[in-house]
């Protein structure tokens, strides 16, 4: 899902069957064989994002900071067995800013690409930010290629029967839930954060994104809530179906800044 980064969330653009164009820059992560790219203009995007409804824009990055996100990206990579990527990751756009519906994005996705915003300008893109925003968008494109690997019958049966999700992340924004820190009030009805309650498949994104990047305290909420409890374990169980590497104990060895082995 794509993150609108003037509220600290993600915010969700599905558009599909439709050609992009390459990036003027390339770099490849020799482990996986996905591709880095620092585009200079719009031309990325999908046609169909191209209309004056979407109106699509970007500022491009600058080279010195490129060296920073190959690094990076390079490092959230190193989280999943090579085989995962190679087959299910194209490339990865990163961009300084972008905007859609005259909104900023820090982040999206589409098909097989991710696309992801690095604006140095603003010291909440940290590199646990920026890598948080790339495990969140490809969690959508795993969903998305493997839909019979994810209980969600049972992930609903976990909300209480009176909850409904919102309209999506641009209607949560609009209501003023747009929240990603974790929250006392909605982690006691079962949701990591306001903006878990946008959609379904927020509430994926969500947890998914703590799961790749996850500190203390969301594993202390995972140890106190039964109902998040619940839902990281049905998480656990799709990446595991993806890929056995994937169990509990795994993921519990991404304190933030440790590397998995391959």
């Amino acid at each position: 899902m794509a993150f609108l980064y003037r509220y600290w969330l993600w915010f969700s653009l599905i558009v599909f069957l439709c050609p992009m164009t390459e990036a003027q820059e390339n770099y490849t992560d020799h482990r996986t064989g996905v591709k880095i790219l620092f585009p200079e203009n719009t031309g990325i995007f999908p046609h169909q994002w191209s209309g004056k409804k979407v109106n699509p824009s970007l500022q491009p990055l600058t080279p010195e900071e490129s060296i920073r996100l190959e690094d990076l990206l390079s490092f959230a990579f190193s989280k999943y067995p090579a085989s995962v990527l190679n087959a299910r990751l194209n490339k990865v756009y990163v961009v300084k800013s972008m905007t859609f519906y005259g909104l900023p994005y820090g982040g999206t996705n589409y098909q097989h690409t991710v696309f992801i915003s690095d604006d140095t300008d603003n010291p909440w893109f940290s590199d646990e930010y920026i890598e948080q925003v790339f495990h969140h968008e490809f969690s959508s494109i795993l969903l998305r290629d493997f839909p019979d690997y994810f209980d969600k019958t049972k992930w609903l049966s976990l909300n209480t029967p009176s909850f409904r999700y919102g309209k999506g992340g641009a209607d949560a924004i609009q209501q003023g839930v747009a929240s990603m820190a974790l929250d006392p009030e909605t982690i006691k009805q079962g949701f990591l954060s306001q903006y878990s309650t946008a959609s379904v498949e927020e509430d994926i994104n969500v947890v998914a994104q703590n799961l790749f990047t996850g500190n203390r305290e969301f594993w202390r909420v995972y140890e106190t809530n039964e109902a998040i409890r619940k839902k990281t374990m049905l998480l656990i169980s799709f990446y595991h179906r993806i890929n056995p590497v994937f169990t509990e104990s795994y993921f519990r060895s991404f304190t933030y800044g440790a590397t998995a082995q391959r």
